[in-house]
């Protein structure tokens, strides 16, 4: 069954079940894009339910809003915010309108939704109207920005738990490797000796540095340039209607939310999201190479370093019985890749914004909603399903280390330049591991060989 609606360019049919008008109609026409809805981004649908609760409370509060109307709009903005209204906002999230179609999706289900709580049918707007009273000091410039900052900031908590959790993991690991003896490697190179330990040591701390970073950059997107309306003098918005609205929002929302400090640099740059995007990226990048470092230590097993054994959560072919590949890492380098893509098209969001406005913002939420969710979902798993099993092959990376001549330098001052020279050269040429030449030729025994060691990895 469905109802028509009318607006200035005519006529609309809308099925009768839903609580969208004309201009959500016409822009599931326009932007028939099969992409993410508004409805199933959940922290977005909520910051604007609350960004339209405290801009209600503050037209009630300064008489701009009756009591009646005040009471249905605020019921419909808690429904909103419980999301029980979730299915009725439909407009891609990279609908091209500059955020106007989204804005009117969620300005004609609050009325719709307050008419039907005021015994009225829905479409008829006299008592209750989108733009009149739900949109009431207010323009979609300066709400959509507003609201992606509030859903960018919750969805950013659980990035943050994640990139926390695989820190731990990894720190548990260091101390669990921390005399597992084995070669550092430099441009894949024998370099010097070090723990397993060691190694899972600045994983951790790369990783958790990240976590950090990102949570201070988070903090930022309380600033919001609501109350700006259109291009940021306020024209529109009643007088005192930004104070009355930024008392508001802290205890609607739970959050210390401010006003930017200066409202046209609110409405013209995005530039807090270029920044956290950043962090994302920096993130990914560096689970990423911990990844790359875990599929090339796990090489193998015959024959590759296979210094490390990750678990085995997959088959890892369909022809080659018993292979299981490193599925989880290659997860995280696909992740990395993902929003490292994502990073550069928010950047150029941001740059090709124009004037007073930027209208391309959908895409940047697109965007950057989209990594958030990939970190959570990605980084949740690499944690329990990768490095809290991993194992360490002790005696294949001390088998590694000896066979190199990664200690010929520290036997320099016992044996002499020389000497050891003398002994690479031969261990090149004859294929030999350097430390079992030494033992043929009297020079050092088993006992030194791990003393020396011990004393070259040891950190003070």
């Amino acid at each position: 069954m469905m109802r028509q609606e009318s607006d200035s360019l005519g006529v609309v049919d809308i099925p009768g079940d839903m609580l969208y008008g004309s201009n959500t109609a016409r822009a599931l026409k326009n932007f028939p894009i099969a992409d993410r809805v508004l409805g199933a981004e959940t922290q977005l649908v909520r910051a604007l339910a609350e960004i339209k609760k405290s801009c209600a409370l503050a037209n009630l509060s300064l008489g701009v809003l009756d009591d009646n109307r005040a009471a249905a709009l605020l019921s419909a903005c808690d429904d909103m915010i419980a999301g029980k209204l979730n299915s009725h906002f439909v407009v891609p999230l990279l609908e091209g309108s500059g955020g106007t179609s989204t804005n009117m999706n969620v300005n004609e289900v609050l009325a719709n939704a307050s008419l039907l709580k005021l015994g009225q049918q829905p479409g008829q707007y006299q008592m209750v109207h989108p733009n009149d009273h739900v949109n009431c000091g207010q323009s979609t410039n300066d709400v959509i920005p507003s609201a992606m900052k509030l859903a960018a900031y919750r969805l950013t908590d659980a990035v943050v738990a994640s990139l926390q959790s695989v820190s731990k993991s990894l720190q548990g690991k260091a101390a669990e490797f921390s005399a597992v003896y084995r070669l550092g490697r430099t441009c894949l190179q024998d370099g010097q000796p070090m723990t397993l330990g060691q190694a899972f040591e600045g994983y951790a701390a790369v990783i958790r540095r990240a976590a950090e970073r990102t949570r201070v950059q988070q903090q930022r997107l309380l600033t919001i340039p609501l109350g700006g309306t259109a291009i940021g003098t306020g024209l529109g918005a009643s007088p005192g209607f930004r104070e009355r609205l930024f008392e508001q929002m802290p205890e609607v929302t739970g959050l210390a939310v401010q006003p930017s400090a200066n409202r046209f640099d609110g409405m013209q740059n995005l530039d807090e999201f270029q920044r956290l995007s950043a962090e994302l990226e920096t993130a990914t990048a560096a689970m990423a190479k911990i990844a790359k470092d875990f599929i090339l230590l796990s090489s193998g097993p015959a024959g590759g370093l296979a210094e490390i054994s990750l678990p085995a959560v997959q088959a890892g072919s369909s022809i080659m019985p018993g292979k299981v590949n490193p599925v989880i890492p290659m997860s995280v380098v696909q992740l990395a890749q993902i929003v490292h893509g994502n990073h550069a098209c928010i950047a150029m969001v941001c740059q090709d914004g124009m004037l007073e406005i930027n209208h391309y913002e959908h895409a940047l939420g697109s965007r950057l909603f989209d990594s958030l969710h990939r970190i959570e979902e990605i980084a949740g798993t690499f944690g329990p399903l990768c490095i809290d099993g991993i194992e360490a092959n002790v005696e294949r990376s001390m088998e590694n280390l000896q066979s190199s001549f990664a200690l010929a330098t520290t036997l320099v001052p016992k044996l002499g330049y020389a000497a050891v020279s003398k002994l690479v050269k031969e261990s090149i040429q004859t294929r030999r591991a350097f430390l079992d030449l030494a033992r043929e030729h009297g020079l050092i025994d088993a006992d030194e060989i791990i003393e020396l060691i011990e004393s070259v990895v040891r950190v003070d």
